[in-house]
Parts: C-alpha cells; sequence; structure tokens
C-alpha cells in the first residue's frame, strides 16, 4: 500500500489546516472532548438549549473529522484512539436520535440504533478473535455513514429552533440514506 493510500480522502483538507494546529493538541484530546462533551450536548436537548446544543454538537462532529486526519497526518495513531474514537461517535449520533429522532420517527431511529449496536458487537467479536485493535477501523462507507449522520442530527437540531418541517424531512432522508451506507460498511467489517 502506498504512503498516500492510507490517508482518508478529506485528511487532504485537513492537511491544509495541519500548520495552525499547535503541536501540543494530540488526536486523543480531541476524541476525549468528544466523549466528555457529548453528555452536555444532550443535556443541552433536554433543557431546551438547542441553540447552544447545535454549536456544540457542530464542534463535536468538527472534531471527529480532525481527530482521526491528525492522527494519520502526524503519526500519532493510538490504540486508545481506535477504541475511543468510534465510541465517542455513537455516543454523540446517539443522544441525539434518542432524544430528538426517537420524538419524530421511532422506527428509524431504533433502526439506527440496532445498527449501530451491530457495529459494536462486531468490532467486540473482531477484537476478541484477533486480540488486535488494529484490525478494528472505519471504513470508507462507515466515513460516510458518519458525515450522513452528523448532516441529518444537526437538522433536526435546526428544524426545532427554526421551526421549519422540511428540515426534520430533510434529515429523516438523510438518515434512511446512512443506513445503507452503515449496511454496506457492515458488510465490509468496518466500523
Amino acid at each position: 500500500m502506498t504512503e498516500e493510500a492510507k490517508f482518508a480522502q478529506h485528511d487532504r483538507l485537513v492537511k491544509i489546516f495541519l500548520p495552525i494546529i499547535p503541536n501540543w493538541l494530540k488526536p486523543n484530546y480531541l476524541t476525549f472532548c468528544r466523549l466528555i462533551l457529548s453528555p452536555i450536548v444532550a443535556i443541552l436537548l433536554v433543557a431546551d438549549y438547542y441553540r447552544w446544543a447545535l454549536a456544540i454538537f457542530i464542534i463535536l462532529a468538527l472534531t471527529d473529522m480532525f481527530d482521526g486526519a491528525i492522527a494519520r497526518l502526524r503519526n500519532q495513531i493510538t490504540e486508545w484512539g481506535k477504541i475511543w474514537d468510534p465510541v465517542a461517535d455513537k455516543l454523540l449520533i446517539g443522544f441525539v436520535i434518542v432524544l430528538l429522532l426517537f420524538e419524530k420517527n421511532l422506527a428509524l431511529g431504533l433502526l439506527i440504533l440496532l445498527l449501530e449496536f451491530f457495529f459494536v458487537l462486531g468490532a467486540i467479536v473482531r477484537m476478541i478473535k484477533s486480540s488486535d485493535a488494529a484490525e478494528i477501523k472505519a471504513n470508507i462507507w462507515g466515513k460516510i455513514k458518519m458525515i450522513l449522520q452528523c448532516t441529518a442530527a444537526g437538522l433536526l437540531i435546526l428544524s426545532v429552533i427554526v421551526r421549519l418541517g422540511f428540515l426534520e424531512s430533510a434529515a429523516e432522508i438523510i438518515f434512511y440514506i446512512s443506513l445503507g451506507f452503515a449496511s454496506m460498511s457492515l458488510i465490509k467489517h468496518g466500523i
């Protein structure tokens, strides 16, 4: 595999910003922030502080793009990051699904969570079989699924703020599309 092939497509975009990202900012710091701040998004949603929830959600969604890219570009990939990055992703999206999507479309929300459960279960099984966390990684299908889920979740929060029904409908459509990419990711053994 060539050196360039090891990098994800969006790494090229992040590479532009890499010189202004301080060296002390490790990818695991971003993942850890997503882990501890995702419950804050949930609390803000429950408390009806949707604008704050959306702002923090967008920042946390961006940390998902940056943490992996920085890790690959600076050769700072860790076993901790391989395990906790997908957990942080699932927490961030899961809170929005449970708190907002369940209210709008319970069947869709349950289907998404069921697929995410299979991702986690598959990762655990592969980890036990191979005893190597390097075997568990995102594939292009999973990355697209996460982008779609973040977009849909952000639109869902925004639809509550601006009260435009078409945003809610758009979010649901995007969530449905993400299910196709989630299925492909599962087939290709990614997370």
